[in-house]
Parts: C-alpha cells; sequence; structure tokens
C-alpha cells in the first residue's frame, strides 16, 4: 500500500496504461472526516470498498449458483 500525505486543496494523479484521461483524487475538505473528490474516465467504475466488496460476493454467489448443465446449453447455442 502506498501512503502519501496531502493538503487540502491538493490531488494525487493516478495514470493506468489504456485510459484515455487519469484518474484525480482531490482532497477536497477536513474535518471531522476527510472528503475526497474523484475525477476519472466515465469507464471506470468508483465504489466505496464496503460496496464493492458485496459486489464481489454476489458476483461470486451466482457463478457458483448457476448449473453446470445451463452453461454447457448456453455454450452450445453460442457455437451454433
Amino acid at each position: 500500500m502506498l501512503l502519501l500525505t496531502r493538503k487540502e486543496g491538493e490531488s494525487l494523479i493516478i495514470e493506468i496504461e489504456g485510459l484515455k484521461e487519469p484518474i484525480e483524487l482531490k482532497v477536497v475538505d477536513i474535518n471531522n472526516q476527510v472528503k475526497i473528490g474523484v475525477t476519472a474516465p466515465k469507464e471506470c467504475k468508483i465504489w466505496r470498498e464496503e460496496l464493492y466488496q458485496t459486489i464481489q460476493a454476489n458476483r461470486q454467489a451466482a457463478v457458483h449458483e448457476l448449473p453446470k448443465d445451463n452453461i454447457k446449453s448456453i455454450m452450445m447455442k453460442l457455437n451454433k
């Protein structure tokens, strides 16, 4: 984990190969909580960590719930 310090109004820029635009994380306000602004291309999905964990668990459950017979049948239809 990379830890950086930023003051209010300062930003971090994240550049990802293949993305046209960089992602900007900006410290908007420091009070009882730190407020962070994110500027990123609309292709980027940005989640709060606790929500992301729920989404990942739901995705895993959906994969495990799909019977193998359905997968074979879907693959056969796609190969036609």
